[in-house]
């Protein structure tokens, strides 16, 4: 009775450890507002929503700013900073967000090759400062980010992507993978300024993987009359 008694207490804690760990469903909901000064400078504004599984409990929020410059119709280049604030535990029953700081920076190149299709690639770096939480003491991280994608035209309103993202993290003075997305996004334009996507995101970690449902909202400004 007592083997019984301790292997039970063992699948319980078991199960325990499973259920805080990371969700395997999630969604993403954000809003993009770039403000179009001239041809070449915009200013960067992005906020998100990132779920608890597949409730609506929040997980993460975000906002992200920074400058934009485009040197032509292939190359642009930005940076800025961020924060995020992120529940410490997996546990719904947790209140506790623990707030990151981060300085970001990037370089984008496009190509069309052809009519319908066009190539993409980002190269992003983040430098993250983490606060202190009850569980963790404050750390910094360096992660490299490399994402690369096609896009092909469907017609004048439509458009589907297919890309993936690569990152690798320094942290601990070890340089390790940090995660991996591959993302399939459908872009509908309702204007000229303003458009609807929606995206479908498989992230793999280290030792598990996630399904990410993404909607994201953008609208663009423009204070030059283009």
């Amino acid at each position: 009775m007592k083997k019984i008694a301790t292997i039970s207490f063992q699948l319980i804690s078991l199960g325990a450890l499973k259920a805080q760990g990371r969700p395997e469903t999630g969604a993403w909901i954000g809003l993009q507002v770039p403000v179009i000064f001239s041809k070449h400078v915009q200013w960067h504004n992005d906020a998100g929503y990132r779920t608890l599984g597949s409730t609506a409990v929040p997980y993460q929020y975000l906002y992200r700013t920074g400058i934009r410059y485009n040197f032509n119709g292939q190359w642009n280049t930005a940076g800025g900073v961020a924060f995020f604030f992120t529940r410490s535990t997996y546990s719904r029953t947790n209140d506790e967000f623990g707030n990151e700081f981060r300085f970001w920076e990037e370089v984008n190149y496009q190509r069309a090759i052809n009519e319908k299709l066009q190539w993409q690639t980002r190269c992003r770096a983040d430098q993250r400062f983490f606060a202190g939480t009850s569980i963790k003491t404050k750390y910094t991280a360096y992660r490299f980010r490399l994402r690369s994608g096609i896009v092909k035209k469907i017609n004048n309103k439509w458009n589907i992507q297919l890309a993936d993202e690569y990152m690798q993290q320094q942290q601990d003075r070890k340089f390790s993978f940090n995660q991996n997305r591959v993302i399939f996004t459908g872009t509908h334009l309702l204007n000229k300024s303003t458009q609807i996507q929606g995206s479908y995101m498989w992230v793999t970690w280290p030792t598990e993987s996630q399904h990410i449902f993404i909607l994201n909202f953008i609208k663009s400004i423009s204070l030059h009359g283009n």
